[in-house]
This record gives C-alpha cells, structure tokens and sequence, in this order.
C-alpha cells in the first residue's frame, strides 16, 4: 500500500513540474481532412472532411520535442461501380454511394525545431472507428475494421499564439473488415489552424 502510494505521489509530482515547464504549450487545433480510401470495391478519389481538437508541445531540447494530439475526425468515401462484383455473396445492392466515417485520432509526433518560426514533425498516428454511416454489406454488417494506424508528416509555421500546418498521412492497415482478399488502405493530407493557450 505505501509503494502505491508513493508512486501515485512522485507520479502526481512529474506530471505538475512537467505542467509547470517552460517548454510546455496546449490549444485548440482544427483542419480541412482530404480523405481518400484506395481498394477494391471503393471510388478512389479524395472527399472533403475535418478533425477538431486539442494538442499539446513538450520540447526536450532547443531543437527537439513531441506533439501529441487528441483529434475528432470526420472522413468520406464513396462505394464503387463494381463493388457488387467484388463482394458478391455480402455485398447489399441497395447500399448508399455515399460512407461517412468518424474516428477518434491520436497522433504522437517528433517535432524538430528548424528556427522559431518553423517546425517539421513525424511519427506515428493511430484512429479509432467509432462510427460509420454505410449499409454495404447483407445483414447490417459492418465493412471496416475499427482500427486504422498510419504515419504522419509535415511542417509547421508559428506565429506567436498562432500556428498553422500542412501534413500527409499514409495509412498502413487494411481497413477492409468483409474479407482478406482486397486490402482497403486511406491516405490524408490535412491543412489546418491552431491556436495556442499557453
């Protein structure tokens, strides 16, 4: 019981001395998603979407750091001609064209400090399907998996409070959940606005 408690302690004392550094900022981030899902049975095109939510920097160094994020995002595809004749035996003729897809995001990316202005970061981005409006398949179920993990790239330009990014983001998972015949692979590239509080 004492070394529970103890280590809840020196815990609780990190986390309010690593509130407490300089070196630690948080705010509010939004961005315009171009969301696109590359497979067989999908229109491979990019449709317009968006993610809200919160981030925080902590650098190590002058030049080095982490980013990580906590992101609402929405995302879109569209069911192709020749779906049907991919999934023969699940495939629901009257599905709709149109997939809307939401996911819970957390990207935790390495950040390098070029100057005080510019800022280029990478590293790994996992989402979390909690959501989707689709009815492709026969007997409501559904065609993706719940898990999608990708890597993420881009730049940063901060101007005082203010910063705003470029970054692409390429899928590594097969999101297909109806099969293992197809793979179903989706790739971002996001522009976007944050605001720091602090």
């Amino acid at each position: 019981m004492k070394k529970r408690l103890l280590f809840t302690v020196t815990l609780l004392c990190a986390v309010v001395s690593l509130l407490n550094a300089q070196q630690l900022h948080y705010g509010l981030k939004a961005d315009l998603n171009m969301f696109k899902l590359n497979g067989e049975g999908i229109r491979s095109n990019y449709t317009m979407g968006g993610r809200l939510g919160v981030f925080a920097t902590y650098d190590f160094s002058k030049k080095w750091g982490i980013q990580p994020e906590l992101l609402f995002s929405q995302a879109g595809a569209k069911r192709g001609d020749d779906f049907s004749a991919r999934y023969i035996h699940t495939s629901n003729d009257q599905a709709n064209k149109n997939i809307k897809l939401s996911y819970i995001t957390l990207p935790v990316l390495l950040r390098y400090n070029i100057n005080k202005m510019i800022t280029v970061n990478a590293g790994p981005e996992y989402s979390y399907l909690f959501y989707a409006n689709e009815n492709l398949l026969t007997y409501n179920r559904s065609a993706f998996k719940r898990s999608d993990l990708g890597i993420a790239a881009g730049a940063t330009l901060t101007f005082d409070i203010l910063h705003v990014y470029a970054r692409y983001v390429l899928g590594i998972s097969n999101v297909n959940d109806i099969d293992e015949r197809y793979q179903w692979k989706t790739q971002q590239a996001q522009i976007g606005l944050g605001i720091n509080f602090r």
